[in-house]
């Protein structure tokens, strides 16, 4: 019996063999364990044997990357990010039913194993950077929470945490709480779609996880004071940022890693790990894909 990979991967090839590389290089760098891991949680959302969710899910992917790789193009050509108004991706993308459902949060779930930058900085947050907070996280909040990932990793790897996810997206959290469910982990997360800031006098959080969601930003100041003021004192934050990397709702340009470390400790928080990973390593370094992720804790 063949693997959710090697299905999944059969029908990438069948369909969209543009993207086949990517998928054979993640299996040959990270090998049977990843292979595994990605078919057991890819099965609990997409089905162990296939259907058309494999159909659909490969097809979304496509598109996801087709996407970033033209926002890519026009960022290396005219030096910006094709789009500038938060209020209009707002509409066209998170509020988009087809377009989250079919597209965007299947194709954002994907990368996160198959994208070697993506993975990596999973990789080091559930094995690493989770077990380095020494002391008990019993509530911690997502913000933003995307296609929900990375609050799955957390409630896996630290079984007395449990987690509150907020998104301005109804589908996003649609599928996140899909993602969770699937897990059986349901009774210790909370799904809601809200601006988080606006309860944060509701709860003291141990954690806030704010994963590649402040280049969707106009002000990602304003953003990462605001997560701050959501832990308790001396309270942990993981906090990540896309630079150099275009994609459909990428607003807000970094150009370093060091543009981000300013921003946080600015509001106020002492950066105890950071992480720095990159895609396409022959571009040159102002146009390459990077992600630089932040473990930190508040001062206050």
């Amino acid at each position: 019996m063949i693997s959710v990979y090697q299905g999944l991967y059969a029908v990438l090839c069948e369909n969209y063999p543009t993207f086949s590389n990517a998928w054979e290089s993640a299996r040959d760098t990270n090998g049977d364990v990843w292979e595994r891991e990605f078919s057991e949680r890819a099965g609990r959302l997409f089905g162990f044997t296939p259907n058309n969710l494999w159909q659909d899910a490969i097809a979304g992917y496509a598109e996801f990357c087709t996407d970033a790789l033209r926002a890519q193009v026009f960022f290396e050509r005219f030096g910006r990010y094709p789009a500038t108004d938060y209020l209009e991706v707002t509409k066209s993308c998170y509020l988009d039913e087809e377009y989250m459902n079919r597209r965007y949060l299947p194709g954002q779930y994907l990368s996160h194993y198959i994208w070697p930058h993506h993975y990596k900085m999973m990789k080091r947050f559930s094995e690493v950077l989770l077990n380095a907070i020494n002391e008990p996280i019993n509530l911690f909040c997502e913000v933003g929470v995307g296609c929900g990932m990375y609050s799955l990793q957390t409630l896996l790897k630290r079984q007395e945490s449990k987690g509150l996810g907020f998104d301005i997206s109804p589908h996003s959290i649609s599928f996140t709480q899909r993602v969770i469910n699937a897990h059986a982990l349901d009774t210790r997360y909370d799904a809601h779609i809200d601006d988080a800031f606006s309860r944060r006098d509701e709860f003291s959080a141990d954690l806030v996880i704010s994963q590649e969601v402040l280049e969707h930003l106009p002000n990602p100041d304003e953003f990462i004071e605001q997560l701050r003021m959501m832990v308790r004192p001396r309270g942990w934050g993981y906090i990540t940022a896309a630079i150099n990397a275009a994609h459909t709702d990428h607003i807000y340009l970094y150009r370093s890693p060091e543009e981000v470390a300013r921003q946080l400790t600015r509001a106020g928080w002492e950066i105890i790990d950071q992480q720095i990973e990159s895609n396409y390593p022959e571009k040159r370094v102002e146009v390459r894909p990077t992600i630089a992720g932040f473990l930190v804790q508040s001062l206050a």
